[in-house]
């Protein structure tokens, strides 16, 4: 895809019956040497062009570093100089790709587990990035990052994994690349990863959080935010009084996510040691329903577990890696558009032990595409989703635009047969932030959107992008 800024998305397409199919391209490598160990990937627009970058960290605990690389716009990738000096981190478990400072666009933060510190590498515009700050140096076993607004300032603040100290914590962000004393949402044993999102729906971000153990006895547990109900300028957090699932031995991934579309947050769950994948359906204070998605026949030692919709049907499909050797690395589950999934489908297999991944358009053909690291092979690889159009039932075609684009406020919509519609707006990193369904007659509300370029699916038939002003 060029990189030009289209002003008309005005187009003919054909109607089908079935939405599409997704495939796979071939593993297409990035970096064919990371350096030891390569642990966590992030993906977002680095350089300010708009297109997805990556961000890689390496978890040796010997001369470790953060890596970028730049997309051209069509998934062909540049390794850019190096963000961090060797031998300054030990153990990167955790990175972010935001902007912190309000300048040159995204900034860097990453964890290092044996210095208890966590570095911020601000974004220099040039295509570089400055010398890294440490922004905390009390992290005990500094691992798992989250960028979030946990305090509604409008200022993004940083989440913290302290595996060590048994402590889940923050740092507020001042906005301006600078942040204020570490915080703490609950001190208990050996926390492995957070989520936030508003799970309580009172406007403020609440925390998922899943302990390790090690043993049978890991559990996940929701801490509400209550900062809005607070009505003050400190945040503090309650518990929900029931447990979301108990005698998990190495939970790798917890998280929250509308699993069944039903609009309502669900989380998502991977154990490394059980086997077992699922996702539970709760309600504040409530028990949940489990649903398992994957177990040890599939893959045994599964590693990351993500939710995304990945055929463009508005839908989410489940994503699922193998954290070991002997397994499919990379498949899929497909929606089956009724809150359950397809048997799982193959994205890749080799035996690089994928840790971490991003999934995002990196080829701008609008579809999310998924990169890798390869913990064994010690790769930065990526896989195109190659989007196939089944069944075609009429060869009529239909014209179909959205106008005014760019917009600032509102878009119209023609070429639309269908009184009802269902809308998806998906943004630059491949996140849903809007599904609704409306007349097609009523203009879309987008005035609240972020600027920048959106793709947007409607009935998912009719796919286009736009930009918001």
């Amino acid at each position: 895809m060029k990189k030009t800024l289209l002003s008309i998305f005005s187009f003919l397409l054909i109607v089908f019956s079935v939405d599409g199919q997704t495939l796979w391209n071939s593993i297409q490598n990035i970096d064919p040497n990371t350096g030891n160990d390569p642990y966590v990937i992030a993906s977002g627009d680095l350089d300010g062009d708009t297109d997805i970058d990556l961000a890689i960290g390496t978890y040796n605990f010997s001369a470790d570093v953060v890596k970028w690389y730049q997309n051209d716009g069509n998934g062909n990738f540049t390794l850019m100089p190096t963000v961090s000096n060797l031998g300054t981190l030990s153990g990167i478990g955790g990175i972010v790709i935001a902007d912190y400072d309000g300048i040159n666009g995204n900034d860097i933060v990453v964890s290092s587990y044996s210095n208890d510190t966590v570095m911020f590498y601000a974004n220099d515009g040039s295509g570089g990035f400055n010398t890294g700050v440490a922004i905390s140096t009390t992290a005990d076993g500094a691992g798992q990052l989250t960028a979030v607004d946990i305090n509604n300032d409008g200022n993004l603040d940083v989440s913290i994994a302290e595996y060590d100290g048994g402590v889940a914590s923050w740092l507020p962000g001042n906005g301006d690349g600078t942040f204020g004393a570490k915080q703490t949402i609950v001190a208990v044993n050996l926390p492995g990863n957070l989520s936030f999102d508003d799970f309580d729906g009172d406007g403020d971000q609440d925390a998922l959080i899943g302990y390790i153990d090690g043993t049978t006895s890991g559990t996940i547990e929701i801490y509400y935010n209550q900062y809005v109900e607070s009505g003050m300028t400190s945040v503090s957090w309650i518990k929900d009084t029931v447990t979301v699932n108990s005698g998990n031995p190495y939970l790798l991934v917890t998280a929250f996510a509308d699993v069944n579309d039903d609009g309502t947050l669900d989380i998502i769950k991977s154990d490394n040691v059980s086997g077992d994948v699922a996702w539970y359906s709760k309600t504040k204070n409530g028990p949940s329903i489990e649903t398992i998605i994957s177990d040890d026949s599939i893959i045994d030692r599964p590693a990351v577990v993500a939710v995304a919709d990945l055929d463009n049907d508005t839908y989410n499909d489940v994503i699922l890696t193998d954290g070991g050797s002997t397994n499919d690395a990379i498949i899929w589950f497909e929606s089956t558009d009724v809150g359950t999934f397809n048997s799982e489908a193959l994205i890749y297999d080799n035996n690089y032990q994928h840790y971490g991944i991003t999934i995002a358009d990196l080829d701008g053909d609008g579809d999310k595409d998924i990169a890798t690291i390869g913990y064994f092979s010690n790769t930065v690889d990526w896989y195109e989703n190659i989007l196939e159009t089944l069944t075609i039932n009429d060869n009529t075609t239909t014209k179909f635009s959205i106008f005014p684009n760019p917009t600032k406020d509102v878009l119209n919509f023609e070429g639309i047969n269908d009184s009802t519609i269902k809308i998806s707006i998906i943004d630059v990193l491949g996140k849903t932030v809007l599904n609704i369904s409306q007349n097609s007659s009523q203009n879309l509300d987008v005035s609240s959107l972020s600027n920048g370029i959106y793709t947007i699916t409607v009935d998912g038939k009719f796919l286009s992008k736009f930009i918001k002003e």
